[in-house]
């Protein structure tokens, strides 16, 4: 578990929240919010303010063979998000965490199509609460030169997403 200090810049692990600590005690850790509202939480609630790298986490590597032909630019390729897929033991990661190495498989995904030349990528997300997938829309939002949309109904339901770089 972290230890804060006065001064920190924190983010609150299950909400978008970003903040300051301004105290520090046994009740727990007071922030400042980004709103300008004073808020305490205990210190398993929150996490430091940096970023989350998917090495830190061991993932599995990507078992396919390697083929030496070139990728077929109009096959898209299929990444399944789910975190039994990504690391070997996901039982001691927090739902902030899994939800970090999930979008960092996505950048990597993303920056490695455009590096190969493959213009489709199929992430598939399931249906669970819906975070993952608000949260991949996001961070798709944010990219420039691609267009996303819900892969298939009749292949994935609305378990995945499909992805489209130009």
């Amino acid at each position: 578990m972290a230890v804060f200090k006065v001064g920190d810049k924190i983010k609150i692990i299950d909400d978008d929240q970003t903040g300051t600590v301004i105290k520090v005690s046994k009740q727990g850790v007071s922030i400042l919010n980004e709103h300008g509202f004073e808020e305490t939480f205990s210190a398993s609630e929150l996490i430091l303010n940096q970023e989350l790298l998917i090495n830190d986490f061991n993932p599995k590597p990507e078992t396919k063979p390697i083929k030496s032909k070139p990728h077929q630019s109009d096959a898209p390729k299929e990444i399944d998000l789910h975190i039994g897929h990504l690391v070997d033991y996901p039982s001691g990661l927090s739902n902030y965490e899994m939800l970090q190495i999930q979008l960092n498989k996505v950048k990597y995904e993303i920056d490695s199509a455009r590096t190969d030349k493959r213009n489709r990528i199929i992430f598939i997300h399931g249906h669970g609460s819906g975070k993952l997938r608000e949260e991949l829309y996001k961070l798709l939002e944010a990219q420039s030169r691609l267009e996303y949309y819900d892969a298939s109904f009749q292949k994935y339901k609305l378990g995945a997403t499909e992805v489209r770089l130009f």
